[in-house]
């Protein structure tokens, strides 16, 4: 079987403790993690506490142990898988599937799937969502098989984009940027206030009758923000029941591109990918 098992090793340099030498090399979320498990941290050979004092010349290895997602209930149903290697695995989620289990989900999400998917084909890993998308929108999802790449991930993704397809006539390529924060009163919906920590780019792809075909970069990633932005300015992304009113059947907002260095080999990659309705939206 392939695991999540996956060993760090350092050669030290000069006398320091493990939290020392580590702090700029993992999180603190991650290095706190590894601090709960009791074989997280081996110096020649011999297991230590994260506060051991190394000296020059020890070899430290990091053991980043599998990460146990039996709770999760396997669901056998096909995927569109985008990428894979031993460290990620990219998936182009479809329309109106949770990302991970919930109460009305429990055994409907993209999770059951990867996990039913893992038990196929061998791999012996947890299920670690670098990013996930809402139920209604499509596209691209990333899978980290081990904890240490998901946190690895969190700082090399590069660019999002998405295709969204709004109401209303938007000529001219612009910037949305405001606050966002949860409506009073509201568990889900978000509101956008004045401010400037939520930032999207738009490119306007094509312009139909009463309709706009956008591309738009995320350049922060808070929750629902595409959502919340377009609404804002008065242009609800098409079938968008929260934050829009319309009696389209599912939403027309889709993950299309992502860039990202591999946390691994330090390269550069790149995944496309193209929603289900997006010929029908080109040839209106």
């Amino acid at each position: 079987m392939v695991g999540d098992t996956m060993i760090l090793k350092f050669k030290v340099e000069n006398k320091v403790s493990i939290k020392d030498f580590l702090k700029d090399k993992l999180t603190g979320r991650l290095f706190k993690v590894l601090s709960q498990n009791p074989n997280s941290f081996v110096v020649n050979n011999q297991i230590v506490k994260n506060y051991f004092e190394m000296k020059e010349g020890d070899l430290l290895e990091v053991v980043i142990p599998v990460i146990d997602s039996s709770h999760i209930i396997p669901v056998s149903k096909e995927f569109e898988i985008l990428y894979e290697d031993e460290y990620l695995l990219i998936i182009n989620k479809e329309l109106d599937l949770a990302t991970i289990p919930t109460r009305r989900h429990f055994t409907n999400s993209l999770a059951n799937r990867v996990r039913s998917y893992y038990l196929r084909v061998g791999i012996n890993s947890g299920i670690h969502f670098v990013n996930r998308l809402d139920a209604a929108t499509s596209g691209i999802v990333v899978v980290a098989k081990n904890i240490y790449i998901a946190d690895a991930m969190k700082t090399l993704i590069k660019t999002k984009k998405y295709l969204a397809l709004v109401h209303g006539t938007i000529r001219e390529s612009g910037t949305i940027q405001s606050q966002i924060q949860k409506e009073e009163g509201s568990i889900i919906k978000r509101v956008a206030t004045s401010g400037d920590s939520a930032k999207t780019v738009y490119d306007v792809l094509k312009v139909l009758t009463d309709k706009t075909l956008l591309s738009a970069t995320l350049l922060t990633g808070k929750t629902h923000q595409l959502r919340v932005h377009f609404s804002s300015i008065n242009h609800p992304i098409v079938g968008d029941k929260l934050y829009g009113a319309d009696d389209y059947e599912h939403l027309y907002l889709h993950s299309a591109y992502l860039e990202f260095i591999h946390p691994v080999t330090k390269k550069r990659v790149e995944i496309h990918s193209t929603p289900s309705w997006y010929d029908e939206v080109l040839h209106q």
